[in-house]
């Protein structure tokens, strides 16, 4: 069984830096199969392999001010999710996007959000430890329900 998780990982990773673009390929190659599995796993459906979203499914994440914002905020979307309208560039997004908290530990969603981070921020964001998810996962306490964007914007 663990050996076909890693050939799908080193798979999904070669996948993606295959798609990427020149100017792309340096930020996906620097970064972990591990990461970009899990991104092909739990966000690829809905915000696509290129991170340019599926049609009105998801905001993109290419260039998107919400993944190149401070880590904590991307971590508690991805840990909570969000719900209600979200502006990414000039478009808005009235959907709701599922935490992956629960699913998730603090370094795998440390890889993840490295990997995101690396690959669609402009420039390419540091990469998030598990430290700061766990802090942040702390700081939430028992919070069960999505954010909502005033919420995440007004959050330190």
């Amino acid at each position: 069984m663990k050996s076909t998780t890693v050939i799908f990982a080193a798979s999904c990773f070669a996948a993606l830096a295959a798609a990427a673009g020149p100017q792309d390929r340096s930020a996906v190659t620097g970064h972990s199969a591990a990461g970009a599995a899990l991104y092909e796993k739990h966000c690829a459906s809905c915000h696509g392999g290129d991170g340019l979203a599926m049609d009105g499914e998801a905001p993109r994440l290419a260039a998107s001010s919400w993944v190149a914002g401070p880590e904590s905020r991307l971590i508690r979307i991805v840990m909570h999710g969000v719900r209600g309208p979200i502006t990414v560039g000039t478009e808005v997004h009235d959907r709701e996007m599922p935490g992956f908290g629960s699913r998730l530990s603090d370094e795998s969603m440390a890889l993840l959000l490295s990997y995101v981070r690396a690959r669609w921020s402009t420039p390419p964001g540091a990469p998030i430890t598990p430290e700061s998810v766990g802090r942040v996962r702390a700081a939430a306490g028992s919070r069960t329900r999505y954010w909502t964007v005033e919420e995440l914007l007004n959050e330190p």
